[in-house]
């Protein structure tokens, strides 16, 4: 039943391209397809600076949710490939399963943009251009603050994204990169939650039960954030366990200034956008690029949650 209604979601999603492009497609418009993991907050701000640029320079833009499931997101990137979309920009649920499809896009004309990392000698990184941040790196950067302020001993669980999905699985690396230098941190649980905030909430809770020692919760993105905070919050422990997180949506404004978190990583959407739609324009002129690019990041705290963005 789950695979039925994917193709038939595949299907809605293909036909919606298709009676949405060909107008655009009639007038010469380019037109990009913004392929995401999932339709979240981070990927809201995305779209909508996306769709700012596209509106400003009269291109078209189309976005589809693949919904976290790899063979919907191989179906969306062949759509858009067969209804002649000039870029198809892409965060890949899976980077080795979707790369066939990616390649079969370039070698068919369209130019493919990843913002999940693909080695650069492989033959899709030979292929494809990358807009990226350190996925490793930002797990790296929030451990190392955690153990800044919280010392090198105690009891943490590291709540991660999407099972298998290279994104996550860099960021876990990150973690252990740093926390497995000290005997003293113990690492009680580490599961992922697929980026979802009832399934870390769930986690949390068994966690809490399970060790009523812990001390912290490092976790992928705010979003989740929010679902363990709130198992803390049941169990009575807010005084004793802390939040380390990724991410800093809007949202996540009120949880460090509150001390729900005790900071989260930025890495902006609408920079992504930006210079995603940069790099596509100025390919369409034919200016030359470079095949990677990297954005930074930012530690957001107390000291600049008001200034960082988002």
């Amino acid at each position: 039943m789950r695979k039925l209604m994917l193709t038939i979601l595949a299907l809605v999603m293909t036909f919606a391209v298709y009676g949405g492009g060909q107008k655009a497609a009639g007038s010469g418009q380019v037109r990009v397809a913004d392929i995401v993991a999932e339709y979240n907050e981070w990927n809201h701000l995305y779209y909508d600076q996306m769709k700012k640029m596209a509106d400003e320079w009269g291109w078209h833009t189309e976005v589809f949710d693949s919904a976290q499931d790899v063979n919907n997101q191989i179906n969306m990137v062949n759509s858009a490939v067969a209804q002649g979309f000039d870029f198809i920009v892409i965060q890949p649920v899976d980077n080795a399963a979707l790369g066939p499809s990616l390649e079969k896009a370039v070698d068919a004309g369209v130019t493919v943009i990843s913002h999940y990392d693909y080695d650069p000698n492989s033959t899709t990184g030979k292929k494809i251009y990358q807009v990226l941040f350190g996925q490793k790196e930002a797990g790296v950067m929030q451990a190392e603050e955690y153990v800044k302020l919280a010392g090198t001993s105690g009891n943490v669980a590291l709540i991660g994204g999407l099972t298998g999905a290279d994104n996550a699985r860099r960021r876990m690396e990150g973690y252990h990169e740093v926390l497995d230098k000290y005997p003293g941190i113990r690492i009680v649980a580490e599961i992922y939650c697929d980026w979802d905030r009832q399934k870390a909430m769930a986690a949390a809770e068994d966690i809490i039960t399970a060790n009523p020692n812990l001390n912290a919760f490092l976790v992928q993105d705010d979003g989740m954030s929010w679902g363990v905070y709130s198992a803390i919050e049941a169990a009575g422990k807010l005084g004793q366990i802390k939040i380390s997180s990724q991410g800093f949506y809007e949202s996540s404004i009120p949880a460090i200034k509150e001390d729900r978190f005790m900071y989260t990583i930025s890495y902006p959407a609408a920079f992504f956008a930006r210079d995603a739609m940069n790099l596509c324009k100025d390919l369409k002129a034919g200016i030359a690029r470079e095949r990677i690019m990297y954005l930074g990041m930012e530690l957001v705290t107390k000291a600049n949650v008001d200034t960082a963005p988002f």
